[in-house]
């Protein structure tokens, strides 16, 4: 997976405090909002990282499995993305508007 830098981190860590802002869990105790947003953030990130491999080619799919099962660095794991060709921004887009829609619209979370 493309690594996810500060700026990256910044953005969905204030994506998910927006997101539970939005949804109103002032209700919830400081220790209970932390599990919450810990818990949002990981769900996020790992519906981001299902768009982006979604983007791939069944070619791409396997040099990926390769390259992993090779344990290579982040940097080459970086390029290898940066080279597919696949609008990663999008695919990361589309994943937080449509989780921010189901946590919207789910009764509990």
């Amino acid at each position: 997976m493309p690594v996810i830098t500060p700026t990256k981190d910044s953005l969905l860590t204030a994506f998910v405090n927006k997101m539970m802002e939005e949804k109103g869990t002032g209700d919830l105790d400081s220790e209970a909002r932390l599990r919450l947003r810990v818990q949002l953030r990981e769900k996020l990130e790992q519906r981001v990282e299902e768009n982006m491999i979604r983007m791939l080619t069944d070619e791409q799919l396997v040099e990926l499995e390769r390259l992993l099962d090779a344990d290579v660095s982040d940097a080459a794991l970086e390029q290898f993305f940066d080279e597919s060709g696949a609008d990663f921004a999008q695919a990361a887009t589309q994943a937080m508007m449509t989780f921010r829609q189901d946590y919207l619209q789910a009764e509990a979370m």
